[in-house]
């Protein structure tokens, strides 16, 4: 895809706020003055808005305010003016009944956040699973120039000589207990084992694939997925970031030269090749819908059944996130689809280069991580949109994490109202139930809102 950039200097729009001696203008600039600011910054530079979404309650971007740092020092490097601003977090963690209720109320927020305020630029600080998608949908919408800057995943969780999955283990200890495997001492001393260090989820989660994602997409620089949060390249990343999208906003390179149809089809298959989050496809989806890209459950399932599951990551194979930072991250896994005739080459990044010519050079260093197609996961490993008397408009299975036994399947089903209904009873031995029933609630949940599960395996 070509892209010819803006000719430059030409008038931004924070000069709306900030240029002239008028009395409005003088207005603004002298109450930002009071920070410190020397009255040479408002000659017409672009100013910068870094969106950071830290919060002390969303534990997955705790360390973003310093990381904020790392990409201000790349803004003032480049020529630009960074302002920080805090937005909403819609953390995983804290959030009842589910986060996913938030996403468009955030999504809103930050877009009128954009809006109302004098930025030419934005970096969308992100991490925790609702974060990412709820930033590319306000950026996308306003359309200036914007480049997401993950804060990468946590460090490996060990136990006893085990990796441990800060979300995967979590279930399979608490099963555990209750089967009289491992005692409830024991699942308190994993729990200090689970979450090390900052960071998202260590595992191809929500938090990883939306990285992922974002990468994918195009709208984050090469590499950008998975750098641990800890690791010093993730503080470079930032740093980058911060002198890249000075240099977007002179080019005038906006979401909307970037998220084109080819861009999601990417992202599609890219999700099916990483074993990715069936949350991807609710968050591309809403993405789309702000960019005027017609993507349809059909394309996911059209372009994702094909493609093998390479990445051998938690919880479809056997490492976690450090493992795959190691082996060469989704650069490799990127050049593996383009080889195979799965990506579109020509597709446009935030570099303002392809995403062919950012991912042809790179190596794969460890192929048990990163799998040769010969020895995939699963030979198709993209998401199975599904149709039946159960899900009317459609749901999504990602076969690459399902047991084989799963994939077909005839059981009696077991109703429950809600998921407070489900709550209530599922723990009482007199329920009429076994392992091979189909569990089934009637209504999405709480006073209407979506239940967690349904929210991220139906394509509603």
């Amino acid at each position: 895809m070509s892209f010819t950039p803006a000719k430059w200097p030409r008038r931004l729009r924070s000069q709306e706020w900030y240029g002239g001696n008028s009395r409005d203008t003088i207005y603004h600039r002298g109450w930002l003055k009071n920070q410190g600011y020397p009255h040479d910054l408002f000659d017409g530079r672009p100013i910068i808005g870094i969106l950071n979404t830290w919060s002390d309650l969303t534990p997955c971007n705790g360390h973003l305010r310093e990381l904020a740092e790392k990409v201000k020092a790349g803004v003032w490097e480049a020529g630009g003016f960074p302002v920080e601003v805090p937005v909403f977090s819609a953390s995983e963690n804290t959030f009842r009944p589910s986060a996913m209720m938030f996403r468009n109320l955030a999504a809103l927020a930050i877009e009128e956040t954009i809006r109302g305020q004098p930025m030419d630029g934005a970096v969308l600080l992100v991490g925790c699973d609702k974060t990412t998608p709820s930033l590319m949908m306000a950026a996308a919408s306003c359309d200036i120039p914007s480049i997401v800057v993950t804060g990468g995943p946590m460090l490996n969780g060990w136990f006893r000589g085990e990796r441990i999955g800060s979300g995967t283990h979590l279930w399979k200890f608490s099963e555990a207990v209750k089967a009289g495997e491992m005692t409830q001492d024991e699942f308190l001393e994993a729990e200090q084992s689970m979450s090390r260090s900052s960071g998202t989820c260590n595992t191809m989660g929500t938090a990883s694939t939306m990285a992922s994602m974002a990468e994918a997409l195009g709208m984050a620089l090469s590499g950008n997925a998975a750098i641990p949060a800890v690791d010093s390249r993730r503080r470079v990343m930032a740093q980058m970031s911060g002198r890249r999208i000075v240099q977007m906003v002179k080019d005038d390179l906006k979401p909307s030269d970037i998220l084109t149809k080819q861009a999601f089809e990417n992202a599609i298959r890219t999700n099916g090749a990483i074993g990715g989050s069936t949350n991807a496809v609710v968050h591309l989806l809403a993405l789309a819908g702000r960019v005027g890209v017609d993507v349809t459950l059909d394309d996911w399932d059209r372009l994702g059944r094909g493609v093998p599951t390479i990445v051998n990551l938690m919880p479809s194979g056997q490492y976690l996130m450090e493992e795959f930072f190691y082996a060469g991250g989704l650069p490799v896994v990127l050049k593996h689809l383009a080889e195979a005739g799965m990506l579109h080459r020509d597709a446009l990044t935030v570099s303002g280069a392809t995403i062919w010519d950012e991912v042809r050079e790179v190596v794969n260093w460890n192929e048990d991580v990163i799998r040769p197609a010969a020895r995939a996961l699963t030979p198709e490993g993209g998401i199975a949109v599904l149709r039946g008397n159960l899900a009317p408009n459609g749901a999504v299975l990602k076969p690459s994490a399902a047991s084989p036994h799963l994939l077909t399947h005839r059981g009696r089903a077991v109703v429950f109202e809600d998921i407070d209904d489900y709550k209530a009873k599922i723990e009482d031995e007199a329920l009429d139930i076994d392992e091979t029933c189909v569990m089934v609630l009637k209504n999405c949940g709480p006073r209407g809102y979506p239940g967690m599960a349904e929210v991220g395996n139906m394509g509603l």
